[in-house]
């Protein structure tokens, strides 16, 4: 029987929404977001410049979204946003020094929340936790495509729906009767 306290998106998003919510209170000193920190983090470890899309798929934002980070922390300093002379629509993202070197110490603390989280698991149940993770992530496809084919909808109601229009509390009781308006 399917439990929601006991779901797999529950249970990963309450892991995650609460790992992110510690992370982001000791980054905030740092004038830094969530998000943000997830830009530095994969500027980081690709090493090389990256487009909005390729930020925006390794850090589950949506461009528009990722496009207002971008310049807000290209404002800050934390690093630029050039238009490659061979493609003008693109616009890639790089690391300033400023921004490397604020990745660099704040990479280490992720990795510490990570330790923690795992716990007593051994670095190999925490690997094939992460090789799991990785492949439920893939495994989404099929939904999404589902989805945007329209072939996963909710179900309809087997109650009838003048049942389902009355309130509980109102079953079994008058209505009080409507306000009358004055037509002028």
């Amino acid at each position: 029987m399917y439990r929601f306290s006991n779901s797999l998106p529950y249970l990963l998003a309450r892991l995650g929404i609460r790992m992110g919510d510690l992370f982001a209170r000791v980054i905030r000193h740092e004038k830094l977001t969530l998000p943000m920190y997830r830009v530095l983090a994969a500027l980081s470890e690709q090493g090389h410049p990256l487009r909005l899309g390729e930020i925006a798929e390794l850090t589950s934002a949506d461009v528009s979204t990722l496009s207002r980070i971008v310049a807000e922390m290209s404002r800050t300093g934390l690093l630029t946003r050039d238009r490659p002379e061979n493609d003008q629509r693109s616009l890639q993202v790089v690391l300033t020094p400023k921004g490397a070197e604020l990745a660099g110490r704040l990479m280490p603390l992720a990795a510490y929340y990570e330790e923690v989280a795992t716990g007593s698991m051994s670095a190999k149940e925490a690997a094939e936790l992460k090789r799991v993770l990785v492949e439920l992530y893939k495994n989404i496809d099929r939904l999404e495509q589902e989805v945007e084919a329209g072939l996963i909808k909710v179900p309809p109601s087997a109650r009838p729906k003048d049942v389902l229009d009355e309130q509980p509390e109102a079953r079994g009781k008058a209505r009080p009767p409507r306000a009358r308006t004055s037509r002028k």
